[in-house]
Parts: C-alpha cells; sequence; structure tokens
C-alpha cells in the first residue's frame, strides 16, 4: 500500500501539484518531526525541518525519482537536522551545558565526507542498507540508534545492557568499516 501511495505522492510532484506535499505531510510528517525532535528536544525546530524538508522534497523531486518517498524525506530531514546543528556548532550558540546531544556533532564532523558527499547520493540507502545487513542485531541497532536517532552513549548502554565503552568501541569498529565499503564501492576522502 505504501508503494501506491509513494507513486501518487511522486506523480503529484512530477505534475508540480502542491497536494502532494499535503500527503507528505499527512503520511510521513511525525517521521520527519521525529528525526529532528530526537535531536533537538524541540518542537519548534521539529516543525521548521519539517517544513525546510517539505521544501527540499518540492525542489528536488524532479528531477530525483526516489523508489521510497518515506526513506527520502528522512534522508532529507537527517540533513537538515545535521546541518542547523553544525549552524548552530558554527555561531557558537551551542554550548556544552545547552545541548542536548554535544558530542554527536563532532562524531558527525568527522564524518564530512559521508554526510556532505555521499549523501546527496541516491546510492547512499543503498550503500547503508548493504552495510547494516551484514551487521550482527546488536550492532545494527547500536549503529542506527547513534547515527540515525542520535541517541546518547549512556542509553544505547543502558538498553542494550553492555559497557558504554563496547558501545564506543563498536561504533568506532563500525564507522571505520562503513568509510571503508564506501570507499571501496568508488566513494573517496576529500
Amino acid at each position: 500500500m505504501k508503494n501506491s501511495i509513494d507513486d501518487i505522492i511522486i506523480k503529484l510532484l512530477f505534475d508540480r501539484d502542491e497536494t502532494a506535499l499535503e500527503k507528505i505531510q499527512t503520511e510521513y510528517g511525525q517521521l520527519i518531526k521525529y528525526i529532528a525532535f530526537n535531536l533537538f528536544k524541540n518542537s519548534d525546530v521539529a516543525e521548521e525541518c519539517l517544513n525546510d524538508t517539505l521544501l527540499d522534497i518540492w525542489n528536488s523531486i524532479p528531477p530525483n525519482k526516489p523508489v521510497s518517498v518515506s526513506s527520502y524525506a528522512a534522508m532529507l530531514a537527517r540533513r537538515r537536522a545535521i546541518d542547523r546543528l553544525r549552524k548552530e556548532h558554527a555561531e557558537k550558540r551551542i554550548y556544552p551545558g545547552n545541548s542536548v546531544y554535544p558530542d554527536v556533532y563532532g562524531e558527525l564532523a568527522d564524518m564530512d565526507d559521508l554526510s556532505e558527499t555521499v549523501i546527496e547520493g541516491i546510492e547512499l540507502s543503498r550503500q547503508i542498507n548493504l552495510f547494516l545487513g551484514g551487521l550482527s542485531g546488536t550492532n545494527r541497532e547500536i549503529f542506527i540508534s547513534r547515527y540515525f536517532d542520535f541517541e546518547e552513549l549512556d542509553s544505547i548502554s543502558k538498553r542494550l545492557r553492555i559497557s558504554k565503552n563496547s558501545v564506543n568501541t563498536r561504533l568506532f569498529r563500525m564507522k571505520n568499516a562503513f568509510k571503508k565499503q564506501l570507499t571501496e564501492g568508488g566513494y573517496r576522502d576529500e
């Protein structure tokens, strides 16, 4: 059923019919806001992220024609949330005492080549799925919880009942393995 909804939404976008945005908001609005809210814990920021993501979708389809509107919207929402975090950090508006996840920014900054260059390509979702499919269930949950849901290390550690050091070590190894996979797939560090 989702595929037919996605097909309808994409057709409306290609026809430049603004009702597509209403359908996206109805179907995927909560998902988009959830992504931003998990990073900022602020419903106003989540609402702004939704609006920015809808505009990004409107401006990028066409020419892009994603297979899954929800995945595409989630990718754009993550990018918007990360860009906002970087902007706020650059403007010195985020202080370690104020930020909900001050250390996520640093980890993502180390992956600039992934979040800036690779995320632009539609191939990224295939690469991520391929990478995640090769992980154990626990490692997959750790990776998704940290880099997609922006969950704190302490929270992941407690929920999965493994040490924080183990979570950190696993994330480090997975990040390096993912970078290696991307490099071997033709993506290069710049």
